[in-house]
């Protein structure tokens, strides 16, 4: 394949693409009311308090002893 032709084709797979970005950015649906709701009361807190240590399995080497 020539460098003229591979050049063609590279704009012509890059035309599709940019097509199909676009058809995806299409219009979205609302989700269903009550199924669910990103609202402010959606995360209640953090699962642990702010001064806990982690789990000691979850450091390694070093890290441990701190």
């Amino acid at each position: 394949m020539t460098k003229a032709k591979a050049r063609q084709r590279a704009k012509a797979n890059a035309a599709k693409k940019a097509e199909k970005r676009a058809a995806a950015k299409g219009p979205t649906q609302p989700p269903h009311p009550g199924q669910f709701d990103p609202g402010p009361g959606s995360i209640t807190g953090p699962a642990a308090g702010a001064n806990t240590r982690s789990i000691g399995g979850a450091r390694r080497g070093a890290a441990r002893s701190r």
